[in-house]
């Protein structure tokens, strides 16, 4: 599946002042959209593209029953295999563990295992927090595309300070409420 596009091409034409038909006519705004959805997730400690997906977990000594999943929300789950010492077991939704907001938790606590979950997850249309914090992040870098990693740059008008190449301050806010809810920050 594609990428989930959290800003349009008309949001970006509009706020950016562009002529062109698609976001092809400006392949550096097409690249920089999809690292922003990058930059955003690693932020966020989550995948937001809605597709299906195989997460292993190795669980240590330490006993657990949470198991977090970066794609989320969980849309279905098609299996869940937990390895013993070489020795496979099916999960069984309800009887072995539930869907959380997080990922899965396992009804019971379990140590060194490796858990196989083979799951859909991720959104099928952006939030409100998301599409402005993608706006905001996309414009930004698009106008300094030309001072990529720079920190400062002269001009005949002066000089001008831009911040360290991350995500703006604003946009971490703004998406805090987005953040994976077993991400330790």
């Amino acid at each position: 599946m594609a990428d989930i596009d959290l800003v349009s091409y008309e949001e970006l034409k509009t706020l950016l002042g562009l002529d062109g038909d698609t976001i092809a006519d400006y392949p550096e705004l097409e690249l920089l959209r999809t690292s922003v959805l990058a930059a955003i997730e690693s932020h966020i400690g989550r995948k937001l593209t809605q597709e299906e997906r195989i997460e292993t977990i190795y669980i240590g000594s330490n006993p657990t029953s949470i198991i977090s999943l970066p794609a989320i929300p969980i849309i279905s789950v098609s299996s869940v295999v937990a390895s013993f010492f070489g020795t496979d077991q099916t999960m069984t939704e309800n009887s072995d563990y539930i869907v959380d907001s997080f990922g899965i938790r396992l009804l019971y606590k379990i140590r060194t295992a490796k858990i196989t979950i083979t799951y859909t997850g991720g959104l099928t249309a952006t939030t409100g927090n998301l599409k402005r914090a993608a706006l905001m992040q996309t414009a930004y870098e698009y106008q300094g595309k030309e001072q990529i990693g720079a920190s400062y740059t002269s001009n005949e008008g002066g000089s001008v300070t831009r911040p360290e190449l991350s995500l703006l301050k604003e946009v971490k806010r703004v998406l805090s409420p987005e953040i994976h809810p077993l991400k330790w920050q």
